[in-house]
């Protein structure tokens, strides 16, 4: 049995488990039973094995916890590495799963990642004679409207992306913008949907005839505020949404699909009268997606599931993360800036478009692609 490592997050963001889960089923195709060992990226220590997950589990309430995590992780660098133990080290495979790994912001850029110093240079290289690395459905975070020049001309960006490319066995990416910053660093690599359309399938889950219109909202439209457009922006999006929201309700059933604590506690405050799901599983999250009869979401991996399952979906943001959407046959991406004036009229158009019986060929192709890939890298 292949032992896996799989840098992702852990009871963080479930859109992390939809793209860890979709690779999971890839690699089980590739080599029948695998064992699954995954590091939480954003608390690397973590590749220590126990008992660093339950000190991750303990820590996340404490205040500044960001900054606590760092200095803990900083410090248990100095400690010896356990190859028994150690999650990397005892590996016959690590796998960066998803997530956006080119970006450049007033906050931080890509070279700067916390994981990549401590589970890749630091010890992927002691083994990258025997274990391969590969960096599977890698995306991009900018401003809507990003060519990608500011991390193309930034030499630390260079440097890093460049290194993890030619470091990684093979690299995948999930959406246009990431591809051509890779391509402009000197490196060919493949476009395909993110792996997280392979995830409702694990479950085999048969979508129903559709209870309800999922709703999803996000208080900036997006996970940050890149184009720097402030609190004018943010409101003009919550009185949009709350607007299109209401008027749904009072002609259908819905549900506030949310997929964290905040995004709950943005839902209870602004629709109360709506139903609201959160969950820390996340097979509960395709389960609540596969009951729904068309989605209209700011989450972009809650609208590449649905859209797996043959759910129609709107799907609004601010940055360039909509691009992995893109790829997915059939799901309506709209940017915030041109729509939020327009939105209800967007949704009321969506409850028109008759549905359709879903098609699971582009899936199949696209798994046929995966799957050729990874056969030809890890069984050569």
């Amino acid at each position: 049995m292949k032992r896996v490592c799989l840098i992702s997050t852990v009871n963080h963001n479930v859109g992390d488990d939809f793209v860890r889960e979709g690779i999971l089923c890839l690699l089980r195709e590739v080599f029948g039973a695998v064992e699954a060992c995954v590091i939480h990226k954003h608390f690397p220590v973590t590749v220590r094995g126990e008992p660093w997950s339950l000190v991750d589990q303990l820590t996340r309430g404490v205040p500044n916890w960001l900054s606590w995590r760092s200095h803990i992780s900083s410090a248990a660098d100095v400690l010896p590495m356990n190859p028994l133990a150690d999650l990397v080290l005892s590996s016959d495979l690590v796998v960066q799963c998803g997530a956006p790994v080119y970006w450049k912001n007033v906050w931080s850029t890509c070279a700067q990642t916390e994981w990549f110093a401590p589970l890749i240079e630091q010890r992927w290289r002691k083994l990258e004679r025997r274990v391969p690395l590969l960096n599977l459905g890698a995306g991009s975070c900018q401003a809507w409207g990003s060519d990608g020049t500011e991390i193309v001309e930034d030499a630390e960006c260079r440097s890093f992306i460049d290194r993890f490319t030619s470091w990684s066995a093979l690299t995948t990416v999930r959406d246009s913008l990431a591809q051509r910053i890779v391509s402009q660093c000197g490196h060919e690599v493949p476009l395909l949907p993110c792996p997280s359309i392979f995830t409702p399938g694990s479950l085999r889950l048969q979508p129903g005839t559709g209870e309800y219109i999922a709703l999803n909202y996000m208080p900036q439209g997006g996970h940050y505020d890149l184009a720097g457009d402030g609190a004018p922006a943010r409101q003009r999006w919550e009185d949009a949404f709350c607007k299109a929201a209401r008027e749904l309700a009072r002609h259908h059933a819905c549900l506030l699909i949310c997929h964290d604590r905040q995004e709950h506690a943005e839902a209870e405050r602004l629709l109360p009268e709506i139903p609201r799901f959160h969950s820390l599983d996340w097979r509960e999250y395709l389960q609540a997606y596969s009951r729904c009869r068309i989605a209209v979401v700011n989450r972009v991996h809650g609208a590449v599931v649905a859209a797996a399952m043959g759910r129609q979906v709107l799907l609004t943001g601010n940055d360039t993360r909509l691009l992995a959407a893109a790829e997915v046959p059939g799901l309506i991406v709209l940017p915030l800036s041109e729509v939020v004036d327009s939105f209800s009229e967007r949704v009321a158009e969506l409850l028109l478009v008759p549905a359709a019986s879903p098609s699971v060929k582009w899936i199949e192709t696209t798994r046929s692609h995966y799957l050729e890939l990874l056969r030809s890298t890890l069984l050569a």
